[in-house]
């Protein structure tokens, strides 16, 4: 790129901003941000937000010497969301890109991704699939482990989506997103407060607004780390959060128009009971308790207490069961592993 070229840049918007939060990778970060610079797309800025690395990542990322980077460190580490929405909320591009710092874009993924979205105004979100690598960058292909299950993505629609996500999870890999920017401005940023399972809040949350498309093929390569040092890696930790933040992020679905709600559930067509308890109902039959938590909670918050008399004496006309039933599966839910 000449000089001319680069001044050009540095006058207007780029097209698409690619975000990347670094953390103590120095070994990849180079190879991650110069996939980046090689792709056939090149109206680009690359926006780093470095999350307090102790390693030698941002002297790694200073060494690459490109405008289109640009670079700021946070002195101490807060987490991926909070590095992630920097980056984002400094973003100029039309189009945002997500980059893990020990990822990397594979040839031709932006400019397919950008044809998409600029043919498809429809669209909000446009998400490939991942080629996973292992340490060294050599190709990872264990069946068996969980990324590899979790990451089988097809086409669907957005009530499709929403029902998948209720009923089995994430199956979108997050560095293969690009979203448009009112996407972000319209559904808010990351939620800092959950650390596992922040891309399917988004999701959902992107699901219940917009349509997304899946490009069947690898976008990005993910890479698999030793010794279980992927954040959504089977860690005991990482097991009991990811069961905590399922049960809040599906709360979600509680705020969908009863529209949408039965092209999700088509099955709750011709129900009298109110949105949370058909919700609340159908997750008590899921094997596990996240779903069960969620369940009891939505359905307590829908009911009156005794602080409404006049919503009570209503309830009591046309549901005088209601709570009599709720009390009955708050004894049948062992959410605290109490039952022997």
């Amino acid at each position: 790129m000449n000089f001319l070229q680069r001044l050009g840049l540095c006058k207007r918007s780029p097209l698409v901003s690619v975000v990347v939060a670094s953390y103590n990778h120095e070994a990849y970060v180079q190879e991650c941000l110069q996939s980046v610079l090689e792709q056939d797309f090149q109206d680009f800025e690359i926006v780093v937000t470095d999350d307090g690395s102790s390693d030698q990542t941002v002297a790694r990322i200073l060494e690459m010497q490109d405008e289109r980077i640009r670079l700021k460190v946070l002195p101490r580490n807060q987490g991926a969301c909070l590095a992630i929405n920097d980056s984002v909320m400094r973003a100029r591009g039309r189009f945002i890109a997500v980059l893990n710092s020990d990822d990397y874009f594979l040839p031709g993924k932006l400019s397919q991704q950008v044809a998409l979205l600029q043919t498809n105004p429809l669209i909000g979100a446009s998400f490939g699939l991942p080629a996973f690598i292992n340490e060294q960058g050599e190709v990872f292909a264990d069946p068996t482990h969980r990324d590899h299950k979790a990451f089988v993505a097809k086409d669907r629609t957005r009530f499709e989506w929403l029902r998948h996500f209720f009923d089995e999870g994430n199956a979108l890999c997050h560095p293969t997103a690009l979203i448009r920017r009112e996407v972000y401005e319209k559904i808010g940023l990351y939620d800092p407060r959950l650390a596992q399972v922040p891309d399917l809040d988004m999701w959902i949350r992107l699901a219940s607004h917009t349509s997304l498309h899946v490009i069947p093929q690898a976008l990005t390569a993910f890479r698999v780390r030793d010794g279980m040092q992927n954040a959504s890696a089977g860690r005991p930790e990482v097991i009991l959060r990811d069961a905590w933040e399922r049960a809040r992020v599906l709360r979600h679905y509680l705020a969908l128009p009863m529209a949408d709600l039965l092209q999700v559930f088509p099955e709750f067509l011709g129900r009298t009971e109110p949105a949370a308890e058909l919700l609340a109902r159908y997750a008590l039959t899921k094997p596990y308790p996240f779903w069960h938590r969620f369940a009891l909670d939505a359905w307590f918050d829908s009911l009156p207490s005794g602080q409404s008399p006049l919503t009570m004496l209503h309830w009591l006309q046309v549901r005088p069961q209601a709570w009599r039933e709720f009390i009955h599966y708050t004894g049948q839910a062992d959410l605290h592993n109490i039952r022997p």
